[in-house]
């Protein structure tokens, strides 16, 4: 059989496509993202609530939505949720709020996470001075849960980013549904995907290292025995 012939200078004659692509993207990207961590800082309060009437529901919410893999809510959201509601979205505000969705669970539990390993005598001390307890949260309790969740926060993030792509599956034009119509298109399926591919590099690998760094320099400074 002949090698395949790689010819990638087709993909500039779409480059306005791919660009749209890219664009909508990062708009799916960021939207999702702060609804989620939004949401995640709501609920991870009332996950960490005493009362189990508070607690329970949350708790239901977040085990139930972890459950259920994201492409399933995707599609199911799109599918299901106006025969079930009546209300019927575009297929971008169904993607943006199911990613949303998803992603504020884990959100929740890594910000829960985060606050309950501060040890409980900094809150006291700082009660004990006269701070508020909103000034103890503020100025004590998240900074250091924060520092400490901060690798878990990113690969959330990281996630995030790779769960962008199921908006193809219900039409969304972001970069691997243009992709797949430009794989259609131009008989270059391996091309477009390896751009496709390539992109998800350029945007997670930098991220990673860069959180990698973070955490080195912040167990170096603020957590050394």
């Amino acid at each position: 059989m002949p090698a395949y012939q790689w010819d990638f200078g087709v993909l500039l004659d779409y480059r306005g496509v791919l660009a749209d692509g890219i664009l909508m993207t990062i708009r799916v990207l960021a939207l999702s993202v702060t609804l989620g961590i939004l949401v995640g800082l709501v609920l991870a309060p009332l996950r960490a609530a005493t009362s189990r009437l508070v607690r329970l529901p949350a708790q239901a919410l977040i085990e139930v939505v972890r459950s259920i893999p994201p492409l399933v809510l995707v599609v199911w959201a799109y599918y299901c949720l106006p025969i079930l509601t009546g209300l019927t979205l575009s297929s971008y505000w169904t993607c943006v709020l199911a990613l949303a969705l998803y992603g504020s669970v884990f959100f929740a539990e890594i910000f829960r996470s985060g606050l309950q390993s501060v040890d409980p005598g900094l809150a006291e001390a700082g009660l004990a001075v006269g701070m508020t307890p909103f000034k103890v949260l503020v100025r004590i309790t998240a900074p250091i849960g924060f520092l400490r969740i901060l690798p878990a926060f990113v690969g959330q993030c990281v996630m995030s980013v790779k769960n962008s792509v199921l908006g193809s599956y219900i039409a969304v034009g972001e970069l691997l549904y243009q992709g797949q119509r430009l794989s259609t298109a131009t008989f270059r399926p391996l091309e477009t995907l390896t751009f496709v591919a390539l992109f998800f590099v350029v945007t997670i690998l930098p991220l990673s290292v860069l959180a990698s760094y973070v955490e080195r320099r912040i167990q170096a400074r603020y957590f050394k025995r």
